[in-house]
């Protein structure tokens, strides 16, 4: 009898349905539909903000990859090594873009790579005011920090890039392979679907669907068996800047990177193809006076974080004990 009964409530849960346009029903609450997440106000959005360690140390921001993902898949980066971890050491930032992960959603105007480093900078001046900071950032993550470093080279005393996306539409243009698109494979069918819903304005469905292309990636032989997990993906953001800007537009985040003379470490992967060891060597380690490039063995573009963080950390740290 307790079997039956137990079958039939489950029957009758799997017949109930969720309202797709009611807030968290088909992906995680922003900071603007759940009170409780930590957050700060900027100018003209909300962020999800996470702080680990004593604010009183040195500010690390760590900058997420994407665009369109959110720090969740770096959180990685706090665990100890050896006895020592970043957030012993530091204050480490964590913030999801606007538009990404559990910050503010914003129309497709408002989510560009300019506004992105206007959130940095604000953030920045809030939590670390006239104090020197470290940035980190992991691929589209890297293109900011670069971003940063190109317009306050003396805000900034250290630099990790992994795996940094391109510098400038002109290396796009001149490596194709490194196109964000072509990391979607086969699920690119899935994201111009997620901007049709975006066109019609509804955001949530447009992130669920744009999540489950991300479940549905290809990573064999891609050295990705720790794939990385996200609060919610930012479609919109993904559309302005990954298919718009990146894409189709112009920049140049490289006009200034001589004025950085400070040291700075690359880490890459043993298995990326378009923007791993090879590209970055390539294109990008040569803007720097003083550069480090190191590669992790038997992983790929985000195994760096979730497969190898300890061998990623342990680069840091070393980098990090030479840095005044």
């Amino acid at each position: 009898m307790k079997k039956a009964c137990f079958m039939a409530l489950l029957a009758l849960a799997a017949c109930q349905s969720l309202d797709p346009a009611q807030p968290g029903n088909l992906v995680a609450r922003t900071v603007d539909e759940d009170p409780s997440l930590p957050s700060v106000t900027l100018s003209g959005t909300r962020l999800h903000v996470q702080t680990y360690g004593d604010p009183k140390k040195t500010k690390v921001f760590v900058l997420e990859g994407g665009p369109g993902d959110d720090f969740r898949s770096l959180l990685p980066l706090n665990q100890a090594v050896d006895g020592w971890s970043l957030p012993a050491n530091y204050q480490v930032v964590y913030h999801d873009y606007r538009g990404c992960g559990l910050s503010r959603r914003h129309p497709m105007s408002e989510l560009t790579m300019a506004q992105s480093l206007g959130d940095l900078e604000e953030l920045i001046d809030r939590l670390a005011p006239g104090e020197p900071v470290v940035l980190v950032g992991h691929s589209h993550g890297g293109k900011v920090a670069v971003q940063y470093v190109n317009q306050h080279p003396e805000r900034v005393k250290g630099l990790v890039l992994l795996e940094p996306g391109s510098f400038s539409s002109e290396i796009v243009k001149n490596t194709p392979s490194s196109a964000s698109l072509n990391y979607f494979g086969a699920d690119v069918n899935r994201i111009l679907w997620a901007k049709q819903l975006i066109g019609m304005g509804n955001h949530q469905q447009a992130d669920y669907v744009y999540d489950l292309a991300k479940l549905n990636q290809q990573n064999a032989g891609r050295g990705e068996d720790c794939p990385p997990v996200y609060y919610r993906s930012g479609t919109a953001a993904v559309i302005a800047i990954a298919l718009g800007e990146v894409e189709n537009g112009t920049y140049d985040f490289t006009t200034n990177l001589s004025r950085f003379t400070k040291p700075v470490l690359f880490i890459s992967s043993e298995f990326t193809d378009d923007i791993g060891y090879a590209f970055q060597e390539k294109y990008h380690v040569g803007y720097f006076r003083q550069h480090e490039h190191v590669k992790i063995p038997g992983t790929g573009h985000e195994g760096i974080v979730n497969c190898k963080a300890a061998e990623s950390l342990r680069h840091i740290r070393r980098y990090l004990s030479q840095v005044p």
